[in-house]
């Protein structure tokens, strides 16, 4: 009996340990567990272990280095009919492929995102139509339930008529809520433009529809490029402005997530020297991403020049070409920044214009563990 009771003893004290040691799985979908603080070290010098949010764009989540350090994924972008029905094909995962990607990185969510640049044009006249709106909900939850998604970012990119727009926009989130329940995750990418962010029908959307708002501050100078005017893709100073913006309308600041640009512009000047925004140039070069940049500047030292942004963007001149970008240094300010006046994370786009060893995402999560 004595011996029983020690072997006892000792199977009840494994149990124990192993009970303390142990972790509970997250739930796969709950918008509300995004995301339980990861321990410290875990897995390896990538993982998030911040309560900040950091969320990345993807065209596929073989996109994405590291993706432990990232609170969700968003695979961009689903496309739509007039009508409103989305194509199965323009997703490019199968639900065994996302569920396999999800218990490998059970922190890490994957949303389908709605729309984009490209896909804006036709998604509007869907949006605006009640039978397509309700169509279009209809297909983009019956996508995220069948692919083991959890949720949808929505991300209509429109420039005019806000009220009207924004009005239809909302009761799309809306009918998709009903259609996903809170389990799953909705959220949005929001313009800059003031008037797009401050209209009632925006500010009930995202006080009382999304889960968070990932602002797309770059792109500012978007417009200038083609007269061939250097423009501060990731400009800082009005990243701020945009942002307290936002602050100011949704009462929730965490929701709030800053946008970042992994991409610079590339521009062909006349002299070897730094130029301040909106100088002319001889041309506009186009878009193009962190590795690229990289690997053309080389060895050059990319430390920002003489010009008044605080830090937010890194120039360099090489022979007569002149890149206007975001490096470590730029994210890492930005970050500090967001972190520091109360923001909910960061977001990034887009996961395949980074370096192959993640040189800027790696930046990025760097700072948000120390949150």
């Amino acid at each position: 009996m004595r011996k029983l009771g020690i072997v006892i003893m000792l199977i009840a004290l494994i149990a124990t340990l192993f009970a303390c040691t142990g972790k509970e799985a997250p739930a796969p979908n709950s918008a509300a567990s995004t995301p339980a603080r990861r321990p410290a070290g875990e897995g390896s010098e990538t993982v998030l272990a911040s309560s900040k949010r950091n969320v990345i764009y993807a065209y596929t989540l073989q996109d994405v280095v590291y993706p432990d350090q990232y609170t969700a994924v968003v695979i961009s972008f689903l496309k739509n009919d007039s009508s409103g029905n989305v194509f199965e094909s323009s997703f490019p995962h199968l639900a065994d492929t996302v569920s396999k990607f999800k218990e490998e990185h059970p922190y890490t969510k994957v949303l389908a995102g709605l729309g984009g640049a490209g896909n804006s044009e036709i998604m509007g006249i869907a949006v605006m139509s009640d039978a397509a709106r309700k169509k279009l909900a209809e297909t983009t939850a019956a996508l995220v339930k069948s692919r083991n998604l959890d949720g949808v970012d929505l991300d209509w990119e429109y420039y005019s008529d806000y009220p009207a727009c924004n009005a239809a926009y909302l009761d799309l989130a809306r009918q998709l809520r009903t259609l996903l329940g809170d389990s799953y995750t909705i959220s949005m990418a929001g313009q800059s433009a003031a008037s797009f962010y401050n209209e009632s029908s925006m500010k009930v959307m995202m006080n009382d529809v999304l889960d968070y708002i990932s602002v797309m501050t770059y792109d500012f100078d978007f417009g200038g490029r083609t007269g061939s005017y250097i423009g501060y893709n990731g400009n800082f100073t009005q990243l701020k402005n945009v942002m307290e913006g936002y602050a100011a309308v949704v009462s929730d600041k965490s929701k709030l997530n800053v946008g970042m640009p992994f991409y610079g512009l590339k521009y062909t000047v006349s002299e070897n020297r730094l130029y301040y925004r909106n100088e002319a140039a001889l041309r506009y070069e186009g878009d193009f991403s962190y590795s690229k940049i990289a690997g053309e500047i080389g060895a050059l030292a990319v430390t920002p020049g003489d010009y008044a942004d605080d830090g937010g963007v890194a120039l360099a001149v090489k022979r007569k070409s002149m890149y206007v970008f975001d490096n470590e240094q730029t994210l890492i300010t930005k970050t500090k920044w967001a972190c520091d006046n109360g923001f909910g994370g960061m977001m990034a786009w887009v996961a395949n214009a980074d370096d192959a060893v993640g040189t800027l995402g790696k930046a990025v999560c760097n700072v948000l563990n120390q949150y």
